[in-house]
């Protein structure tokens, strides 16, 4: 190899809480964390949810500036009856199509780095729409992306030119497993890809690299299960050979690595058909009817309601508070910089960065999460909507819990220190500014983003026990009802801790 710019991989696994790295299941993880640096205090964007935290490691925005708010998200200018799936890679080119180009409402990472001469390739075995969020304009050759699952068998990979080299060069994905079996060669096949092809023939300066799995074995049998743990062995494994292609390759002294996970997890003890009791309430028409959307991103759920009419949405926002499955209910700002939204009792979506005029909810409600242990010990439990027929897990994510706003990330190698703990705030929106930083593309690092740069985990960086954090509390009441959000801020940017129903 005769260029010598470094190169940013981001191990992206899906699910990862950080207290589910250990010595035993996930040894390559354990010493890259130890050597390197641990952000001990990361955070996650809300709603908890992977596509919502795809396109914020992919642009460094908040989901309110992204525009992509929840792994189900309405649009009425491409179907004014029901909330679209962003798991599925085709309902995004629909919304981008329908919204002339505009599926991310800000320059992804992949587009900075194509304007000034370099390349991202994102590699996902996770589903097709979360893949495609990582880098949209692969569609039209700007970097790469890949995934078995975008036309089985017949497109793996955008462009097509790189669909066509993996197909003759490694053949297939496997099929996507059914019935809850872990998707152990899904990630495999990837790895492989990204091995045998994407390092060597591609030559990215960034590669996110997504690991699916532990999130479809928690989801279906449980975070900290036997079939989880084992899912992240294979994890650990498969990261460890693409960490000796590196040396192989000649790349590992100028390759720094990110290990992140886009949410935590929790163990649901309970299902609610959200739609069912609006329409019980009388404040639905129907389960189908278009005067209230719902949509779903599990343990937190959006309502869009027609014409934004203010008096509707105050009285779904007292029903829900009336509730005891009624957790946290977020609403329009009353002003800009409030912390309490228009809806009594309720905080503004500004607080935690899912206000957006064009694209966002009238409300986003959750329900109330407890850090009680599950059947494997690992803390942390949660209500899950399942209206629309949705399956109750037996866990899942998406709420204000720190158990899923909590999640894992690292870094190692040479551009970072080594065996440091950062205390202070940090999270998935911080990922982009880091990378720009780390590849001396300083001037796009602090250009419209949200995110701000790790300093404190690079080489000659400040102390972090010198960064200063303020922590903030903010309370609301409406009868008998309280709530609060807890709020941590560094460098002027605002990490939402958790958020919890107090009576």
């Amino acid at each position: 190899m005769t260029d010598r710019r470094r190169l940013v991989i981001v191990f992206v696994v899906d699910g990862l809480r950080p207290d589910c790295i250990t010595r035993e299941d996930t040894p390559t993880l354990h010493r890259l964390r130890a050597e390197g640096v641990d952000f001990a205090a990361s955070h996650a964007v809300v709603p908890t949810v992977t596509r919502v935290n795809a396109a914020t490691l992919a642009t460094g925005a908040q989901p309110g500036t992204s525009g992509l708010l929840g792994n189900q998200v309405y649009l009425p200018g491409v179907d004014a009856s029901r909330a679209l799936d962003t798991g599925n890679h085709r309902n995004l080119l629909a919304l981008d199509q329908a919204t002339g180009g505009r599926l991310l409402l800000v320059p992804t990472l992949g587009e900075r780095l194509h304007a000034r001469g370099r390349r991202l390739v994102a590699v996902s075995s996770g589903s097709t729409g979360s893949a495609l969020l990582l880098n949209p304009r692969a569609v039209a050759g700007v970097g790469a992306v890949v995934n078995g699952s975008f036309d089985p068998g017949k497109a793996v990979a955008y462009p097509a030119s790189v669909s066509e080299a993996i197909l003759a060069k490694i053949g297939p994905a496997p099929p996507r497993p059914a019935g809850g079996a872990r998707y152990d060669a899904s990630v495999t096949w990837a790895e492989r890809v990204l091995r045998e092809y994407v390092l060597p023939e591609l030559t990215p300066d960034v590669v996110i690299n997504w690991l699916t799995e532990p999130d479809p074995s928690q989801h279906h049998v449980g975070v900290g299960s036997p079939e989880s743990r084992a899912a992240l062995r294979h994890d650990d494994a498969e990261i460890a050979r693409v960490l000796e292609s590196l040396e192989d390759l000649g790349l590992a002294d100028r390759t720094d690595v990110l290990v992140a996970s886009d949410h935590g997890f929790s163990t649901n003890t309970g299902g609610v058909d959200v739609t069912r009791a609006l329409v019980e309430a009388g404040l639905k028409a129907a389960p189908g009817s278009a005067d209230v959307i719902l949509a779903s991103s599990g343990q937190a759920v959006a309502l869009h309601v027609r014409d934004r009419d203010g008096e509707r949405i105050a009285r779904i926002a007292r029903f829900v508070q009336s509730r005891d499955w009624g957790g946290v209910v977020f609403s329009a700002g009353r002003a800009p910089g409030e912390a309490n939204g228009v809806a009594p009792g309720t905080f503004a979506l500004d607080l935690i960065h899912a206000a957006s005029a064009e694209r966002g909810a009238d409300l986003l409600i959750t329900f109330p999460w407890t850090s009680a242990p599950n059947v494997h010990g690992v803390p942390g439990t949660d209500l899950a909507c399942v209206s629309g027929g949705a399956r109750l897990y037996a866990s899942d994510h998406g709420s204000l819990s720190p158990w899923n706003v909590r999640n894992t990330l690292f870094a190692w190698g040479p551009g970072f220190k080594q065996a440091t703990t950062v205390p202070v705030a940090a999270g998935n929106v911080d990922v982009t500014p880091t990378i720009l930083t780390l590849l001396g593309l300083d001037g796009d690092a602090g250009a419209g983003l949200d995110g701000r740069v790790l300093a404190e985990a690079l080489v000659n960086g400040p102390d972090p026990e010198q960064v200063a954090q303020e922590t903030r509390v903010h309370t609301v009441e409406a009868g008998g009802y309280r709530a609060a959000v807890q709020i941590s801020i560094v460098a002027g940017r605002r990490y939402v801790d958790k958020a919890w129903r107090a009576a």
